[in-house]
């Protein structure tokens, strides 16, 4: 019995190693069992790049000029909320489903740009600016980036009586502790046409904004063409200021917010 056991293992270990022998003589099982090594494709590498490339510039288009909006503050009309030099982040959707509310900061085309009065009239930017000559081509193709807070709503009456905002006749004012220094001076009244809005910078005393915009067209019959900010004209609403001093921009809501007209 003994025997008969060795002679099997001796001969298990004889095919085997036959077996194996076999399979290291043969050159063609390795290369059966490896896949083949395929020469470097420079054409297939470029194009999957160049893919990647475009990709990656049509998602950073979308983003730039669709979902958000990046600016760069160059006055100090917005202070203190916003100081000159800071950079901005808007959101172009913030307005996609809802309308702009009292207390927003947005950014919009300035009412009297080149490029609105030249689309109604290219005269018109000479009346404004009698020094650009006769090279009007490059002033118009972008309109000015400028940055406020929404005041007075579509439909209502503004009035602002020794640098306080009332609306509506009410007879509390609008509680602005956002603002830098005590307003001064009265204006108004005004009356805010349907989807436009009433802006004011921050810094009160030292902004250009619904209160000084007048109409070059007409001001005697019109006088209030372009006071108000279209809301089609409104490109963003300030959302985060970038660092050093990276914080939330606050878009304020009033504790008296006065009472809607019929």
């Amino acid at each position: 019995m003994r025997l008969k056991k060795e002679t099997m293992s001796e001969e298990t270990n004889i095919k085997e190693t036959d077996s194996k022998d076999i399979a290291s003589k043969d050159p063609g099982s390795k290369d059966k069992s490896k896949k083949e090594k395929k020469p470097f494709n420079w054409k297939k590498e470029l194009i999957s790049w160049a893919a990647i490339i475009v990709i990656a510039f049509v998602l950073a288009l979308v983003i730039t000029e669709v979902i958000i909006m990046k600016a760069e503050i160059v006055s100090g009309s917005m202070m203190p909320a916003l100081k000159k030099d800071d950079h901005v982040i808007g959101n172009r959707l913030a307005y996609l489903f809802s309308d702009p509310q009292r207390g927003d900061v947005i950014f919009f085309e300035y009412p009297l740009s080149y490029k609105e009065l030249y689309e109604i009239d290219p005269e018109l930017t000479y009346k404004k600016d009698r020094a650009l000559g006769d090279t009007t081509e490059q002033y118009h193709k972008n309109g000015e980036v400028y940055v406020k807070r929404i005041i007075g709503l579509p439909g209502e009456k503004v009035e602002i009586i020794e640098g306080k905002v009332y609306i509506n006749d009410s007879e509390t004012p609008l509680d602005e502790p956002y603002l830098k220094a005590k307003p001064t001076g009265s204006f108004g009244p005004y009356y805010v046409p349907e989807d436009c809005y009433f802006c004011l910078g921050d810094n009160r005393n030292a902004s250009a904004d619904s209160r000084a915009w007048d109409n070059p067209i007409d001001p005697e019959t019109d006088p209030d063409r372009f006071r108000f900010v279209h809301k089609d004209k409104i490109y963003a609403k300030a959302a985060l200021k970038t660092p050093p001093d990276m914080h939330w921009v606050e878009h304020y809501r009033y504790e008296n917010e006065p009472a809607k007209q019929d």
